[in-house]
């Protein structure tokens, strides 16, 4: 599975503000299931990485306790018309990846 990101940004002043929104489960491995009486499997992020024209800014790792689709908001040093990328890798290898060019 792919980890879908929509992202927007924009630079003022050469900080930018970036905002992506992550479609993901974020399953933390123990609610219950119901009807089995069995948890959940585990389905989490575990990495995030935040890019300015390929130089790493951000490096976050993020457990369980991030609710699901989860938003994220971050400033970075970056002008208009730098590309920036989000990559995220779960607990169990699925990854996803989304960039933009700042307005």
């Amino acid at each position: 599975m792919t980890i879908k990101i929509r992202m927007r940004g924009k630079s003022k002043g050469g900080i930018a503000e970036v905002k992506a929104l992550i479609k993901h489960p974020m399953e933390s491995g123990v609610r219950m299931n119901k009807k089995t009486g069995k948890p959940y499997p585990a389905k989490y992020i575990d990495m995030v990485e935040v890019s300015v024209n390929g130089t790493k800014a951000v490096d976050a790792q993020w457990s369980g306790a991030v609710s699901a689709n989860p938003y994220m908001a971050v400033k970075v040093k970056a002008n208009a018309g730098d590309e920036v990328s989000v990559n995220l890798t779960d607990n169990t290898g699925d990854k996803g990846s989304s960039s933009i060019k700042l307005k």
